[in-house]
């Protein structure tokens, strides 16, 4: 209960959070615990969307046929697809030079694989551009940064991360609406069917900043990976 005390306290009564540093037992514990409160709240949404598809309010979800490719493969499912969201949505939470020149180094090349329809991953030669890339985006960033760095940014970030963490948890959630090719416009339809990525955004984003940034991928692997492990067993 301490744990979902703490998720609460950070975000509504940061006076009352008690921050303390963690042994390897308890950040375990707490993986699996806001894991559990994940999978308890999809568990109440997808009733509910299961409820309102009976009662024709909204359609039945239908997956994006690549979605579903990258879904069904655990390389890309369970260990980079979490590493990379991870470093996209949360990373740059935690204000240093590293982290903010790794994601938008990574932002850069997430952006110019959509404008040109490029898939980083799909060919060595890909991949190897992306590596080349991305180190020359970093390398620029990184000392751009060194330049500019000032308390008042640091500061400023610091101010502000409440703000970043809600932004990027709707973004964690509106990126997901690729996943799907329904239509639907109803705004019942954008709540029910985008409401646990957010919430696993408010989560992910209150792992990363209290435990580490390793914590937050190692609770996305694992939420990716038990749907992936249950549809090649039933």
């Amino acid at each position: 209960m301490k744990y979902i005390k703490n998720l609460f306290y950070f975000y509504f009564k940061p006076s009352k959070e008690i921050t303390l540093s963690l042994s390897p037992r308890s950040k375990i514990i707490s993986i699996f615990i806001f894991l559990l409160l994940q999978y308890s709240f999809l568990l109440i949404i997808t009733s509910i969307r299961y409820i309102l598809v009976l009662k024709n309010v909204l359609p039945p979800l239908k997956y994006d046929n690549k979605m579903e490719l990258i879904s069904n493969s655990f390389f890309f499912s369970v260990l980079l697809g979490p590493i990379l969201e991870e470093t996209l949505f949360r990373l740059w939470l935690v204000y240093s030079k590293v982290n903010l020149s790794i994601t938008i180094s990574y932002l850069l090349l997430w952006i110019a694989a959509l404008a040109f329809d490029i898939y980083w991953f799909d060919t060595i030669k890909l991949v190897i551009y992306f590596i080349l890339s991305f180190i020359v985006l970093f390398t620029l960033f990184f000392f751009i940064f060194k330049k500019y760095e000032s308390e008042k940014l640091i500061n400023f970030w610091k101010k502000n991360q409440k703000v970043f963490i809600t932004i990027s948890s709707i973004l964690f959630g509106v990126i997901h609406i690729w996943n799907y090719t329904d239509s639907n416009n109803s705004i019942c339809y954008y709540l029910i069917t985008f409401s646990p990525q957010i919430f696993s955004g408010f989560i992910l984003c209150y792992l990363r900043v209290r435990i580490g940034f390793g914590a937050s991928v190692a609770t996305h692997s694992l939420n990716n990976f038990i749907p992936f492990i249950l549809s090649k067993i039933i």
